[in-house]
């Protein structure tokens, strides 16, 4: 009976967070000491409880510190991934806790994070499959009035030539830039002044930005330009930086975070059980 009650303290070792974005509700992975580190004599038994713990909380801190950062590089469509994503630096990355005394562990994506940007939700497409998430930039170019409604995406065209020193470290659109053309798109037909009237100060003020159709105003001239957000410059320089989509863009399927969790699980608490069961007969 002993046995079986400590036994019992370790067999339901896993738990997803029910809030995250990818999963509507609580599930459990469950695993067995004995399938883990092989049969428990009485004497162990006595400390599995304490032992399954200690492990459980070492187990979210390999998970977080290690296999979840690696599984990123591995997984995700860029050499790179953002720090945001992976965890590296101490921000972002996956979450877990666990309650002193028990050996429930609760892990997930999801955290708070500034206008919505948390992993949960901008990996879920590649998770799932289906429509990739809508960009900030492209929601606020339909908050300002810009982007027609019939168009539902604003895809960066990277190779325009119109993205020069503005890439960074990741591979991204750097957020700065991002806000240089909102700002250009504001400021209209008068680069050199912003939106409350005063010089402006950006380094683009001798371009015009602008949005091919406009929702909110009618423009001359730009029928024959293919939808989407332009740079312009004098008379000659003229580059499409977004392409409008009517659809968004979908991707197939390629990771889960269930599996995710089960594979590393299977790899990391066997030796981490094991030790604490060791550490804890001293």
């Amino acid at each position: 009976m002993a046995l079986d009650a400590a036994k019992s303290a370790i067999t339901q070792g896993f738990l997803l967070n029910s809030q995250c974005h990818r999963y509507p509700a609580a599930m459990a992975i469950k695993f067995d000491a004995e399938e883990l580190i092989g049969k428990v004599d009485a004497v162990r038994a006595t400390q599995l409880p304490y032992a399954a713990s200690r492990a459980m909380d070492q187990l979210g801190w390999e998970l977080k510190s290690k296999a979840w950062p690696a599984f990123s590089l591995r997984t995700f469509n860029t050499v790179n991934p953002v720090p945001f994503t992976t965890g590296n630096g101490g921000v972002g990355g996956l979450l877990y806790k666990h309650e002193r005394g028990t050996s429930t562990l609760t892990i997930s994506l999801d955290r708070p994070a500034p206008k919505g940007q948390d992993p949960a939700r901008y990996l879920a497409p590649s998770e799932s499959g289906g429509p990739i998430y809508i960009t900030r930039f492209t929601r606020a170019l339909g908050y300002r009035g810009l982007k027609p409604s019939s168009y539902t995406y604003a895809a960066p065209v990277i190779d325009s030539g119109g993205f020069a020193g503005e890439i960074n470290e990741y591979g991204r659109v750097r957020n700065s830039y991002y806000k240089s053309i909102l700002d250009g798109l504001d400021r209209g037909m008068s680069p050199s002044k912003t939106k409350s009237g005063n010089r402006s100060r950006s380094k683009y003020t001798g371009y015009r930005f602008f949005s091919v159709p406009d929702a909110s105003r009618a423009r001359r001239g730009s029928q024959h330009l293919a939808p989407g957000i332009y740079r312009a410059k004098g008379r000659s320089e003229l580059q499409l930086l977004f392409l409008y989509l009517n659809k968004v863009p979908t991707v197939a399927s390629k990771w889960s975070f269930e599996e995710f969790a089960e594979q590393e699980t299977q790899r990391l608490l066997p030796g981490i059980l094991s030790k604490a069961l060791e550490e804890a007969l001293r």
